[in-house]
């Protein structure tokens, strides 16, 4: 349970990661530094968060922080995939730094309580299946979000607004996954 949450996680932010990217440069125009800079709190948030995910760990254990962690996660992917070209890119590096608490929240609890499901002596092969499993779904999810982009792009009349739409889709794609990866948690 706690590996399929993993590769959940992996996949949405691996996905989000790429899409964000594309969208503040092609849809809002920004140059690349500016894009770059629109996502550095929510990596900041990501590391400041880990080390108080951990507390929160071993204080409440992972049935009440990884459920916890993917409500904020789908909170802020339902109000992410409502940007269009008139979204600030300070929503958007609100909503980025809110999904890295949720993903804070999930990815070490996950996987903490993952590897505590082996014997000690297993732990360096369940991190080493565990972290090779994270980039294979990683980019998984990655090539799932690019394609629901460019099918919807090349589908839609209007090159700007089938980017926006992808956009959109991809990220409904990544709420959806973490919806299912909420009910999993709860087992």
């Amino acid at each position: 349970v706690g590996l399929i949450i993993l590769l959940v996680g992996m996949m949405t932010i691996l996905s989000t990661m790429v899409l964000l990217p594309i969208y503040l440069q092609n849809i809002l125009l920004l140059a690349p530094v500016f894009a770059g800079l629109v996502l550095l709190p929510g990596g900041i948030a990501n590391a400041f968060m880990s080390v108080v995910a951990g507390d929160l760990f071993d204080k409440f254990g992972p049935t009440k922080i990884v459920p916890t962690g993917l409500v904020i996660i789908i909170a802020s992917l339902n109000v992410l995939r409502t940007i269009d070209e008139g979204t600030s890119p300070y929503l958007i590096v609100v909503l980025h730094v809110i999904m890295f608490v949720g993903i804070s929240l999930v990815m070490m609890p996950a996987q903490t309580n993952g590897l505590n499901q082996l014997p000690k002596e297993l732990y360096p092969d369940g991190t080493a299946v565990m972290n090779t499993l994270q980039q294979v779904s990683g980019a998984i999810g990655t090539a799932i979000a690019v394609t629901i982009m460019s099918i919807t792009s090349a589908n839609a009349g209007n090159p700007t607004d089938g980017m926006i739409e992808g956009v959109q889709n991809s990220i409904t794609f990544g709420m959806i996954i973490s919806i299912i990866a909420f009910v999993i948690a709860i087992f």
